[in-house]
């Protein structure tokens, strides 16, 4: 075993959390944030598509399969219940694809800055799909935490040239977080540890599952590989980045003072990009200021624009293209290169406004607030892109580092007024974390309240990880 890999091995073995209740507690709210991603999007089409694809090959050769019919995946089956799609006997690999499939598919997910990727999508879907019955939230936890802490040092060292090269951290970086959290959750010791790191980091060009399918090798195959993944002359650093890396570079950052803390991670309130959320809470700022100033509120007969629930009332119910007829072009300020995941400046798809400022923007300005349900759309219509014609980038903005966000929202009317408003520590950011309650709110937008509350009372007052996800089961948030 390489110097490196001991290095990594020894932390994964002798990591102990039960004192670090700053990062129990990021962990415990990222899981729950997990499950509000994922929850969404089992109704999708797509995610039916691959849950009745991984019903019906897990069904192969058995009773089941013979009696499948046109739909691969009994309509029966599907329909049955509150809960919609239930799928028995799937190999763990197959779990962690459907798990990392769904918990990402709406772009709902968190994501973490060293990375340069998502976090919990790849650990908890890889765990979700070994867990024991037996297992406790201690050693679940501990073994995302874990997880993520190599997750996010090797992203520290590789990027930004990792991500600029074209390669996506989710799928590369992942597949080796996702191994290191599968061995500490089922406590692989030494050479069987190195092994499995080894077995993940050959696949790491790939899917989350990989580091699943790394485990399932290791444990019901003979077969046998190095254990010098990260060999400093011949590994995967100097395979993947050209870079050489030391046991020391992993050492000094292990938990100094945890990933999860610094830089911490990005979770979402609405399913678009991280890149964009920055832009969006400046646009909202920007626009709320529009709305209530004297010359709109005037030259429109307001009579009590300062109220809350007024404001609110006034800004989410239809696109108001009257705004858009007064505004000479909105400006969105990014530092050099910040808007690279924002690939789409004149998105025609729903989907792909999920990846473009200009339609976030637009929607803030148009309805005062996202809306989620604009990124289902097929077609973006002609006035809705007309106004987006109107938004441009600029990069005049500092650099900033790695692990920082800044966009700046500048919004010029025909009159010459200009509102503008900078932004960089948005709700959801690490600075500004998501609470309990805003957990709840997203949780809201696919279980009732009693749900909710159940769901957050078995959570809170369950030793074992299984009892809890007996209960997301019967509520109808896990289906796998």
């Amino acid at each position: 075993m390489d110097s490196v890999t001991q290095t990594i091995v020894n932390y994964i073995e002798q990591t102990d959390v039960a004192n670090r209740e700053d990062l129990l507690s990021v962990a415990s709210i990222a899981f729950l944030d997990y499950l509000a991603s994922l929850a969404p999007a089992e109704n999708e089409q797509a995610v039916r598509d691959l849950a009745r694809f991984i019903g019906a090959k897990s069904s192969i050769g058995s009773d089941v399969g013979r009696h499948m019919n046109s739909t691969v995946f009994s309509d029966k089956i599907i329909s049955e219940g509150n809960t919609g799609l239930a799928i028995e006997n799937v190999s763990k690999a197959d779990k962690a694809l459907y798990y990392g499939f769904a918990s990402h598919y709406l772009d709902f997910d968190d994501a973490q800055a060293n990375l340069a990727g998502h976090f919990s999508t790849v650990l908890y879907s890889a765990l979700l799909a070994v867990l024991e019955p037996h297992d406790t939230w201690h050693d679940f936890l501990r073994a995302y935490i874990i997880g993520a802490e190599l997750e996010g040092i090797i992203g520290s060292l590789i990027n930004p040239a990792h991500r600029t090269q074209g390669w996506h951290s989710t799928g590369t970086v992942g597949v080796i977080g996702a191994a290191a959290a599968i061995g500490a959750l089922r406590g692989l010791h030494g050479e069987s540890l190195a092994q499995l790191l080894s077995l993940a980091a050959t696949q790491s060009a790939g899917m989350l599952r990989n580091g699943v399918w790394a485990y399932e090798l290791l444990q019901h195959t003979s077969l046998q590989t190095s254990t010098k993944p990260f060999d400093p002359e011949r590994g995967w650093f100097k395979t993947i980045g050209n870079i050489t890396v030391t046991s020391n570079d992993i050492a000094s950052r292990w938990l100094a003072p945890g990933q999860l803390i610094d830089p911490g991670l990005w979770m979402k309130v609405h399913p678009y990009c991280s890149a964009a959320i920055c832009g969006a809470e400046a646009a909202e700022i920007v626009v709320h200021r529009l709305y209530t100033s004297s010359s709109y509120v005037s030259k429109h007969n307001y009579l009590s624009p300062d109220t809350e629930e007024q404001d609110q009332c006034r800004l989410c119910t239809t696109p108001d293209f009257s705004l858009w007829d007064e505004i000479n072009r909105v400006t969105v300020h990014f530092p050099p290169g910040a808007d690279a995941a924002l690939r789409y400046t004149s998105p025609t798809t729903g989907r792909e406004g999920q990846f473009s400022i200009e339609y976030i923007v637009y929607q803030v300005l148009a309805y005062g607030s996202v809306q989620d349900e604009l990124f289902k759309i097929d077609a973006i219509d002609t006035d809705v892109r007309d106004c987006m014609s109107r938004i441009e980038r600029v990069y005049d903005l500092p650099k900033v580092s790695q692990t920082e966000r800044i966009t700046k929202v500048t919004v010029t009317l025909k009159n010459g007024d200009t509102f503008t408003e900078t932004v960089n520590n948005p709700k959801g950011s690490p600075k500004n974390p998501l609470t309990m309650e805003d957990i709840r709110i997203k949780l809201g937008l696919t279980l009732e309240a009693d749900q909710i509350d159940r769901v957050i009372v078995a959570f809170t007052n369950t030793d074992k990880v299984e009892s809890f996800l007996q209960t997301l089961r019967k509520e109808g948030v896990l289906h796998v």
